[in-house]
């Protein structure tokens, strides 16, 4: 809004020059305003010398972040903690952990302490976002004009999706993303402009240094966005199908495409020296592996082939303008070209192409494990049905204004004859970007820069409308269309425009986004709890930041994947599966078990020795908010519909339908840990069950998202007579600190057999146990009238001992 104030001043600015016509110390002002924004979180997510991080994602970056302090300058490509026991090959490029890593020991002279590094990190996306609206201001200044430039930076300040991927404590790759993508872009659509204004050719590199400066620069920010996300080949591609506008349009307009050619040769050339070494002797480099989840021969092989349409595009442009073909003979052929280069890569490069398709796939959301992600569904998708919360959320009024401005934009920009450079890359670049979002909801911090610079423009041509500071007269120096103007427009009616458009438009942005910044995931603090107790109260495993190949941790945990980055940096255990979705066939099966034994085989595989659970993995169905229970089942090839009961509730004017789970849900290994405890009694639809045998609750966090952790064990089986045939129950009373109430009874029941026999296999000691949970009393053993009182240490449990009971009469 300072910007808006700004330019309502024009009088003000008459008799104070210098201070309102620097748009930079204005560019300046709107950074503060974003920082203070970006530093909400501060006020919450710092306890106990700890930073409680928003995000799944950023668990595993802090991770790798501490494991590259340690091992400095090099991070890992495998770890032996993740898919445990099997290891996994780590994709995420290092570049936003290296430069985390490199500032952290900087700040830590050296030797940072845990804090030091959570703080840095943390404080690391906050920085790369307000750097983020240089480059933006640069972009749209070039397209729109300083103005407009000013008002989509600070629209990019407030706007929900920006913030949300760069507030203090998502330390996470994406805000890299933005930056060094946007970089790449307004280096490389300067050069180009430059190289075409200047004439650049092959033969007059030597006399054109700065558009070959800007080109070379771009190569360099594209390398940098491969080392920075794996989904790189997607933001470069957009400067191809770009440059293959541009060669068209400069085709139809009869101009020589040289420059053009010229321009991204230099790009990609540069691009491909830096990352070709890297690439090369990558891990997978080495295997002469072509992938693009790793770095590999995919990256050289794609650099390479960005540099040879360059050349063959702008070899076969020339030589059809030099023969006088149809403008559009050239495009077409490129087309008809590229057909058929894919299916000669499909032939002779079935990896390279196989890479391409699962990256589409990857892009629709198409996959069985994609499908389960909430942020991988469509933009307008709320619960499988047509919504719009999610735009208003991220973007509110401001998607509304891009709308309108992007429309306005191609109604002053297309009809001129001479569309520059910029301005056709924007359209491109925009066009793609709005296909990305409405695929994928995980989109929207890309889709956040061109909703800032069209709806920053809708603004801009607001004003101008209303005659502020006489805005539509052309800036020529910079190449602006000349807007429409309603006249000079007085200072009163200027300020009232100002005001509305701060006010009704720009607040509910700006509302959003401390929203946003001010919201604690629910269940952060919870699981923060929970593994930080995990760390500080089971036996620590081996290999903690030196999980390389060849290393075997001790033990692993098993939870559901969404949960395993918090148990790999905060709790510094191995997780079975985690956040890259390794693993997740055997969580899903282990939580779905009706049968502990099966359960206990897939912990036995796994090698695992804790078991972890909170309340949003149950069913919305069942009271849990936001469950995700389904995914669960999913995953483990069966249908979810066959968990749940439908019946009808009478109600004074009729009934309404009632969804629950049925005895399939509550019988799971899930719904009996979470709702029972493990201890077994009467459950959510009145049946007994049984306790379970092999694993005791030992932690349980208080917080809105209650976390629980239980240990799996060999447990100690008591034996016994009792009359042949009669029911024989078993009882414990336990102490929970932090669960709903402070006592809970442990429950099983047997058969004596025809010899009088019986037995029960108990997790719980009653005795030598120093854990949180514990017994109050011993095991009563009940038949008839006839009570035995058994007392089970803690040896007996962890040894499998057999305890007599001796009889029951």
């Amino acid at each position: 809004m300072i910007s808006l104030m700004v330019l309502a001043m024009t009088p003000i600015r008459e008799k104070i020059p210098g201070i309102f016509n620097n748009h930079f110390l204005l560019l300046a002002g709107i950074m503060v305003l974003g920082l203070i924004i970006r530093l909400i979180p501060v006020t919450y997510n710092i306890i106990n010398g700890q930073v409680i991080l928003p995000e799944f994602d950023t668990y595993y970056h802090l991770r790798r972040i501490t494991y590259t302090i340690e091992h400095f300058p090099f991070t890992n490509i495998y770890d032996s903690y993740v898919n445990y026991p099997g290891g996994y090959l780590i994709g995420w490029p290092p570049l936003f952990d290296l430069i985390a890593a490199t500032l952290s020991l900087i700040v830590g002279l050296g030797s940072p302490d845990r804090f030091t590094i959570e703080l840095t990190s943390s404080m690391l996306p906050v920085a790369i976002g307000l750097l983020s609206l240089i480059p933006l201001y640069y972009l749209t200044k070039d397209a729109m004009g300083e103005k407009a430039a000013l008002i989509a930076a600070l629209v990019m300040a407030i706007l929900p999706a920006a913030v949300f991927r760069t507030v203090f404590g998502f330390a996470d790759h994406h805000a890299l993303e933005v930056l060094v993508s946007l970089t790449m872009y307004v280096l490389f659509i300067r050069g180009v402009t430059m190289a075409r204004d200047s004439g650049l050719g092959f033969s007059n590199l030597k006399e054109n240094r700065k558009p070959v400066t800007y080109a070379v620069l771009a190569g360099i920010a594209a390398a940098c966005m491969v080392f920075t996300w794996d989904g790189a080949p997607i933001f470069i591609s957009i400067i191809v199908i770009y440059a293959f506008i541009q060669y068209a349009y400069d085709a139809y307009n009869k101009m020589n495409p040289e420059y053009l050619t010229v321009s991204g040769l230099i790009t990609s050339v540069t691009a491909l020296m830096i990352v070709a070494p890297f690439a090369a002797t990558s891990n997978m480099g080495q295997q002469f592996q072509i992938t693009a989840i790793y770095l590999s021969w995919f990256h050289i092989l794609f650099l390479l082939g960005i540099a040879i349409f360059f050349l063959a595009a702008g070899m076969l442009f020339k030589t059809m303008a030099d023969k006088k073909a149809p403008w559009y003979s050239a495009p077409a052929i490129v087309i008809t070209a590229g057909a058929a280069a894919l299916m000669f890569i499909k032939l002779a490069l079935p990896q390279f192409f196989s890479n391409i398709e699962e990256g589409l796939i990857f892009l629709s959301g198409g996959s069985k494990v994609l499908q389960t992600i909430v942020e991988v569904e469509p933009l307008l998708s709320y619960n499988g049905e047509l919504s719009f919360i999610i735009p208003w959320v991220y973007f509110s009024t401001a998607f509304i204004l891009a709308i309108l401005g992007f429309i306005a934009y191609l109604a002053f920009t297309l009809p001129d004859k001479k569309v520059r450079n910029v301005e056709i890359f924007l359209i491109v670049w925009t066009l793609i970007i709005i296909v990305l979002g409405l695929l994928q909801k995980r989109f929207v911090y890309l889709l956040a820069v061109n909703v800032a610079i069209f709806s920053g423009y809708m603004i801009y041509v607001g004003l101008n409308l209303a005659g502020l500071d006489n805005i539509g007269k052309a800036e020529k120096s910079r190449g602006k269309k000349k807007m429409p103007k309603a006249g000079e427009g007085a200072i009163q009616p200027a300020l009232i425009a100002v005001f509305i458009i701060s006010i009704i438009v720009l607040l509910p942005v700006l509302n959003n986004a401390i929203t946003i910044a001010s919201t604690q995931e629910q269940y952060s603090k919870d699981w923060n709890d929970a593994c930080t107790w995990l760390r500080d109260n089971t036996p620590k495993t081996s290999y903690t930041y030196s999980a390389d190949i060849g290393t075997a941790p001790e033990y692993g945990v098993m939870s559901w994947w969404d949960y395993g980055n918090f148990i790999l940096y905060r709790g510094e255990r191995p997780a079975v599966s985690n956040n890259f979705q390794t693993g997740i066939e055997d969580s899903a099966r282990y939580f779905v078990a009706g049968d502990e034994s099966y359960a206990n085989s897939i912990m036995d595989k796994r090698n695992c020795r804790y078991v972890m659970i909170d309340q949003r993995m149950g069913s919305p169905y069942a009271g849990a908010m936001y469950g995700i229970f389904d995914n669960i089942p999913y995953m483990a090839d069966e249908d979810p519909s066959s968990y749940y009961m439908f019946y009808r509730m009478p109600e004074p004017l009729g009934s309404e339908e009632v969804i629950d789970g049925n005895d399939k849900y509550y019988d799971s290994m899930y719904a009996r840990m979470f709702y029972g405890d493990g201890c077994g009694g009467f459950n959510e639809l009145g049946g007994i069950v049984d306790g379970l045998e092999h694993y005791r609750l030992v932690y349980v966090t208080s917080g809105i998202d209650p976390v629980k952790i239980f240990e799996y064990v060999k447990g100690s089986k008591i034996t016994g007579t009792a009359q042949p045939g009669s029911k024989v129950e078993l009882r414990l009373t336990l102490e929970i600190p932090g669960g709903d109430t402070n006592k809970k009874t442990y429950y099983s029941s047997a058969i004596a057999d025809s010899d009088g026999q019986y037995s029960f296999t108990v997790p719980y000691p009653t005795s030598g146990y120093p854990g949180v949970i514990k017994a109050v009393s011993k095991y009563s053993i009940i038949s008839g009238a006839s009570e035995v009182l058994v007392d089970v240490p803690e040896d007996a449990i962890s040894e499998g001992k057999v305890i007599n009971a001796g009889v029951l009469s």
